[in-house]
């Protein structure tokens, strides 16, 4: 299996996107708002931060 279905097999890509509910839903409990919203605001700090951590201009 090749292309987007193909990441379904790969254990690599499942442990991350497992990580990533894992943050989402820790997120969302402290934060007191739905697991979505606890998604989306985690993507949008990730497109404003480079992977040194630094805010993007």
């Amino acid at each position: 299996m090749s292309g987007i279905l193909g990441g379904l097999t790969d254990p690599k890509f499942m442990a991350e996107l497992a990580e990533r509910s894992r943050i989402a839903e820790r997120v969302a409990a402290q934060m007191g708002v739905t697991v979505e919203e606890a998604r989306a605001a985690l993507r949008a700090f990730a497109a404003e931060t480079s992977s040194e951590g630094h805010t993007l201009h």
